[in-house]
């Protein structure tokens, strides 16, 4: 997989703008690109690639529409949230009508900095961005932060939830580092739009873990309240099974 260290922020990045943040550093998102636009842009993203593979691609910067109005002016230049998250192709299947599936592979969180509007060859936007966190591969260790986390994810309720099951082998594997484990929480339990965008714009491993923390607890706090509902809703003698 790629590292911050492989964008090249001295260019701008193509942008995809969606309604909600639909990538994070570490994880890893499926697109189906129809619009003539963004095909455009996967093309010129694989277009970097003189080898043909994935790692000489373009990168892609997934942004997000600031408020509502983007609704009544999609097909214009919609104002946009300050920071996004830039990706890389790792997948791609063409399908024979010209639209696209890619595999989006989240790299760094990145802040707009300067925008280039869509011209007349290139009909997408593009972005000169500035990456929020450092891009030589440093990043602390977060032991007491991982222990933390293993535990709550291992509480009775949540281990029967498939995606925090997926994201305790995540904490589990000593490959993986803390704030990388971190990123896949994020992606796969914090659902709340406003909260994930939260998530992306803070540059700090600590408060994101602090973010990410929250979600666990009020899903187990979700379950419960579901447990005593039903509960309290089936008649004596009667259960689940």
């Amino acid at each position: 997989m790629f590292d911050a260290d492989a964008v090249d922020f001295s260019q701008p990045v193509a942008l995809f703008p969606l309604p909600t943040v639909s990538l994070l550093p570490h994880a890893l998102q499926p697109l189906h690109v129809f619009e003539p636009r963004y095909r455009r842009m996967v093309l010129d993203a694989l277009g970097h690639s003189l080898t043909g593979e994935f790692e000489h691609t373009a990168p892609i910067a997934m942004a997000t529409f600031h408020g509502e109005a983007w609704r009544d002016s999609y097909g214009d230049a919609p104002e946009l949230r300050p920071v996004v998250c830039v990706g890389r192709i790792v997948q791609h299947r063409r399908l024979p009508d010209g639209r696209h599936d890619i595999m989006l592979h989240g790299v760094a969180r990145a802040k707009i900095v300067a925008m280039h509007e869509a011209d007349g060859d290139r009909l997408y936007r593009m972005a000169e961005l500035k990456p929020l966190e450092p891009v030589d591969g440093t990043r602390p260790a977060m032991l007491r932060v991982r222990r933390t986390m293993r535990a709550l994810l291992a509480r009775p309720r949540l281990e029967r939830v498939i995606a925090a099951r997926h994201v305790l082998d995540w904490f589990a594997r000593d490959d993986v580092p803390t704030h990388a484990a971190i990123e896949v929480a994020g992606y796969a339990l914090v659902r709340n739009a406003e909260d994930r965008y939260r998530l992306l714009a803070e540059p700090n491993a600590f408060r994101r873990a602090s973010i990410v923390r929250e979600a666990i607890v009020d899903l187990e706090r979700l379950i419960a309240l579901a447990e005593r509902q039903h509960s309290a809703d089936w008649p004596k003698g009667e259960s689940w099974n």
